[in-house]
């Protein structure tokens, strides 16, 4: 495997970037102290590793079970639904569970709404999104519609590689 090639715009974008982290890691120490930062930090960390090894391979396990299961021309618009769908859940979590509210019970402004509605609605407007995508698929396919040609030779490499 070569090496990657880092353009200029990387070059100038890294130590922006890393001021700009410092520049929030040390206002955040300030302001929280070094305790709670650590806790945030330890927070981020157990985050990412939730991440990258319960929530990301759940969703390629769910993909590679329903993708073979669907036919070819509701495929996209389901799996595209199921990943919309767990991030919605994944976001309104902490709402649903009604965090928050037990710090402050007697403020009626910490969660004001009705969650649970706003939650199904949301899910709602998204599969319907999907079933209209599908069905649109569904259509154009019956009319012997085809994919555009490739600019692949026969026997050979794409013409837009040398």
């Amino acid at each position: 495997m070569s090496e990657p090639e880092y353009g200029r715009a990387y070059w100038v974008a890294l130590p922006i970037g890393g001021a700009l982290m410092a520049f929030g890691i040390a206002g955040m120490v300030g302001d929280k102290g070094i305790a709670t930062s650590l806790d945030i930090g330890a927070w981020l960390v157990g985050a990412d590793v939730a991440h990258d090894f319960v929530l990301a391979p759940l969703a390629c396990l769910i993909g590679a079970v329903v993708a073979p299961a669907l036919p070819r021309w509701c495929r996209a618009p389901v799996q595209a639904a199921l990943l919309t769908t767990g991030v919605l859940l994944i976001v309104v979590f902490p709402a649903l569970r009604g965090y928050g509210h037990d710090q402050v019970p007697d403020n009626s402004s910490v969660q004001p709404l009705d969650y649970t509605t706003a939650t199904l609605t949301a899910l709602a407007v998204v599969w319907a999104g999907a079933a209209a995508w599908s069905a649109v698929r569904l259509a154009s396919a019956g009319r012997g519609r085809r994919r555009p040609r490739t600019r692949a030779r026969r026997g050979g490499r794409p013409t837009s590689r040398r």
